[in-house]
This record gives C-alpha cells, structure tokens and sequence, in this order.
C-alpha cells in the first residue's frame, strides 16, 4: 500500500509539472520586432505597407544604418497591366518560402506607372541573389527588367524622388547613390536605368529636390 501511495503521488506530482510548463509556454511572449515606420512627405506618395496588404514580417534579423542608396530593377519583364499587388504578394511569399528572407528584398519598389511602395521595414538590410552585403544599403527597385523595358518620365521622377527623400532622411553622401551592379557581376539595375546614374540625372535631380526643401 505504501509503493502505491509513492506511485499516486509522483505521477500527480509530473502531472502538474507538465501543466505549469505548458501554461508557462503559453503565456511566453511573442518576440518584439521592431518596425521603423518613416514619415513621407504628403507630395512623395508613397503606398505604405498597411494600405496594400503587406504581410507583417514573423522574425526579425540584425538591424543596420543606412549609409548608401542601391538601385536596382526587378529583372523580369513587367507588363503595364499586371496586378502591382499580387505581385509583391507573390514576390513576399517567394523570398520568405523559397529563400528563407524575412520579407521582400527591396525596401522600396516602383512600378510602371511611377506608384512607390513601401515594402521591407527599412532598419533590416536587403536580400540580394549576387554576392554583395546590402547590410548598410537602402534599396530601391523597379519592377520590370531595364536591358529590355524603357524607363518612363513618371518613373524617373518617382525614382529620383524616393532617392531624394532617402538621401536627406539618412545622410547619404551623392556618391553613394549607386546602382546594384558597382557592387557585383550583374547588369542589374538594367542599362536604360543605370545610363541615368552614368549620365548624373539622378543625382542633379537629387540635388535640385534637397536645396529646394531647404529653409
């Protein structure tokens, strides 16, 4: 009787154990991850996360400064009539399914009518498919594939409005304004995007936007 008394109570004793572990797994906090939220100004138009149905990131990484600005393309022709948010839904679910990234590559994209939209949280470094660190870069993409497609007016001014507004939030020095392929073995972002990098459009543009926001 006595055996059996010692039985009784040590399989309660495991009993409650096991629930005080489950409850106090229960009741452990998810992890805080940090989300900088930018503040745009109103002629910028930016669609933000929250306004086309940004899936909210699950796990963070190393956070980064922003020091240089990177600019790329999508590499991938882009119709004018494809659905922009199905594809950055599409492209989300690619890289965090596919490619283990927590989000989206870019922190910024472009589409063919010049819209920008606010992707990945821009204090998490980019992803890239080459051989560079993005740690340190904000990068802006357009969609569609520039050593094919024709860069648009809209899109000139949409890109060298979003880099003039990165420029000054940040601090970034004109040359480091660069496009991806200064940093590796790519044609990205495309010869009809990087002539205007070549040329100094997109950094005259830059700093005409800068002096003319000056008090």
């Amino acid at each position: 009787m006595k055996r059996r008394g010692e039985l009784k109570h040590k399989w309660i004793f495991v009993l409650l154990s096991s629930l005080l572990a489950a409850g106090c797994a229960a009741e452990r906090p998810v992890e805080q991850i940090n989300i900088v939220e930018l503040e745009f100004p109103t002629e910028l138009a930016v669609s933000r996360r929250s306004q086309w149905g940004w899936v909210p990131i699950t796990k963070g990484i190393d956070e980064h400064s922003v020091k240089r600005i990177t600019i790329h393309h999508g590499g991938v022709d882009f119709p004018d009539d494809r659905n922009v948010v199905e594809y950055l839904l599409a492209l989300q679910s690619w890289g965090r399914s596919d490619k283990g990234w927590i989000d989206i590559p870019y922190h910024f994209m472009i589409d063919r009518q010049g819209h920008i939209y606010e992707t990945r949280p821009i204090n998490f470094p980019g992803d890239t498919n080459t051989a560079y660190d993005p740690a340190g870069h904000a990068l802006i993409a357009v969609m569609g594939n520039y050593e094919n497609q024709t860069l648009s007016q809209v899109q000139l001014d949409a890109l060298i409005a979003m880099t003039a507004f990165l420029t000054g939030e940040f601090g970034v020095p004109l040359e480091r304004i660069r496009g991806h392929k200064d940093y590796a073995d790519t044609t990205c972002p495309g010869a009809d995007i990087y002539r205007y990098l070549l040329d100094g459009t997109i950094h005259m543009g830059v700093t005409v936007i800068l002096e003319q926001a000056r008090p």
